[in-house]
């Protein structure tokens, strides 16, 4: 006889009900005969096997009626106006750290934030562009304006240009 570690015999009543109720796909024959025999040992019925199978799918229902519930009411949830503004002011600079969580948001069901975020960053996006190109834009002007004021006649008589 196969051992099996931790031993079957040792394990806790629900958990012999599971081996013993599973299949092949998920134990070895062997653990589930072992798991048969030692629920026989203990004087578990079958019927009391059968509730506990029961109170299993009763709360596995339950989870799954909870889950929809969660994930309807998800629908709707959306930002406050201050992590609005934060996404907009950090998002891009934050962007690449957040791009798998805005995938997150979908699968959760997080259907009006998901748009919320992709609008949100798309105008920070756009805002950071133009930030950087008119503070760029700006300081070539002043670049180009202080070159200009630079006097250079008397370098060109100097190289014979006058």
């Amino acid at each position: 006889m196969t051992e099996f570690n931790p031993p079957i015999s040792k394990r806790e009543t629900e958990e012999l009900i599971e081996i013993a109720h599973s299949s092949t796909e998920h134990w070895q024959l062997g653990a589930i005969n072992q798991a048969k025999k030692e629920l026989i040992r203990r004087n578990i019925t079958p019927k009391e096997q059968n509730e506990v199978i029961e109170n299993w799918k009763k709360e596995a229902d339950e989870y799954f009626k909870n889950e929809e519930e969660r994930l309807e009411k998800n629908k709707t949830e959306s930002y406050s106006k201050w992590e609005m503004i934060l996404i907009f002011i950090f998002g891009p600079l934050k962007f690449f750290r957040w791009y798998d969580d805005i995938f997150t948001l979908r699968k959760e069901n997080y259907y009006l934030k998901f748009k919320q975020r992709i609008i949100i960053l798309t105008l920070g996006f756009i805002c950071w562009f133009i930030f950087i190109y008119t503070s760029f834009h700006r300081y070539e002007q002043k670049r180009l304006e202080e070159i200009e004021k630079i006097d250079i006649s008397e370098w060109k008589k100097k190289q014979g240009y006058e």
